[in-house]
């Protein structure tokens, strides 16, 4: 893949500026984004019911496979975590509080819990996290979800495709297991990271300490559970599955940042959406359209292809997974050789550093 590169010196009108915290925002009638804001919980109930008949089906087809093929029950149990993984997805639209409308507030908010349980996150730390992401995003220093290298080189790329495939043997997943756990550990014991110590209120550090007591409680039941019974299946498909099913969802996910800028105030500068099928499209939740997200945050991903149809021809056209992610080596591979330039210049009717400056 052959790209065209800006060095950074040259896109000075897209630097971020702490004191004044703006974006550049494409215009969408106010009326318009009203309307595509409103919430819907039969479709949040519809969406959630079929993404966990999906989980039922493969972990029956497990079940039913282990009577009879060793490679049955791989095959099957794969599936489910390829479905568990997106769980991320539901997790995400939970915190913005998009999926059901506030009168379901009551059924939302334990739902997230549990959501955030199944994640090995706290709930408070989740969504406190996710506020800095969308105020701040790519932000050097402040963002908590982009704190990755300065620089990404091929060296990094690959290594977040190593950690997929690492735990996808497993091997890998429990050693991710173990950091989950003493994370979880650390934060009842009130140790704090920078976003905790910089941007938590007391009152914050406090529900996730309980909270993250409530999630080793929760998982050692049922990992007490199968051990008094029998029934080791529990651990496969809770305890281990989220270590295990994340990696694969990250295919797409790691796609929406990875490679973009850090610190300039456009979405369409340090955010990518990536074009899926039908089935993905189905579980993301509207993570595909994600520059479109970044953009209206409050529109539910139900409205979010209406709001791309709008916003569409003001943004780079998506690529496919896999194309994302030969663009993403192509970026890394010339930030080995020249560390300060800078991706944004596009071929055909993608956006162009020009388009931007008009």
């Amino acid at each position: 893949m052959i790209l065209e590169f800006t060095p950074r010196e040259e896109l000075s009108e897209f630097e971020w500026n702490h004191e004044g915290r703006n974006w550049k925002r494409l215009d969408v009638d106010k009326e318009v984004i009203k309307q595509l804001s409103e919430r819907s919980t039969w479709n949040g109930l519809w969406r959630v019911g079929l993404f966990m008949s999906f989980l039922a089906v493969t972990a029956a087809a497990t079940l039913w496979a282990a009577s009879y093929s060793l490679w049955l029950v791989i095959l099957s149990l794969y599936g489910y975590y390829f479905f568990y993984g997106f769980w991320v997805a539901i997790g995400h639209e939970l915190q913005h509080s998009t999926v059901f409308a506030k009168n379901f507030d009551w059924f939302s908010e334990p739902f997230f819990r549990l959501v955030q349980a199944l994640m090995w996150n706290s709930p408070t730390y989740a969504r406190k996290s996710h506020q800095l992401h969308h105020r701040y995003t790519m932000v050097r220093g402040i963002d908590p979800e982009t704190d990755w290298p300065e620089v990404f080189d091929t060296k990094f790329v690959r290594s977040v495709l190593v950690y997929a495939v690492k735990s996808l043997l497993v091997f890998g997943a429990v050693r991710t297991l173990i950091r989950d756990i003493a994370t979880q550990i650390n934060r009842v014991r009130g140790q704090k990271d920078r976003m905790m110590t910089d941007h938590c209120t007391d009152k914050e550090n406090a529900a996730i300490r309980r909270e993250s007591l409530g999630i080793l409680l929760f998982h050692l039941v049922i990992v007490a559970v199968a051990i008094v019974f029998g029934r080791w299946e529990l651990i496969a498909f809770i305890t281990l599955a989220w270590q295990i099913g994340a990696p694969i969802e990250g295919l797409w996910h790691n796609t929406e940042h990875i490679t973009r800028l850090y610190d300039v105030n456009d979405q369409r500068l340090c955010t990518r959406s990536v074009k899926v099928g039908p089935l993905v499209h189905l579980l993301y939740w509207g993570l595909d359209d994600h520059i479109d997200h970044h953009i209206y945050p409050l529109v539910p991903s139900r409205n979010l292809p209406k709001l791309h149809q709008l916003l569409k021809h003001d943004l780079p056209e998506p690529l496919s997974m896999i194309d994302c992610w030969k663009e993403m080596f192509a970026i890394a591979k010339e930030k080995d050789a020249r560390p300060k330039n800078e991706f944004v210049a596009y071929e055909g009717n993608r956006l162009k550093v020009k388009e931007l400056k008009g």
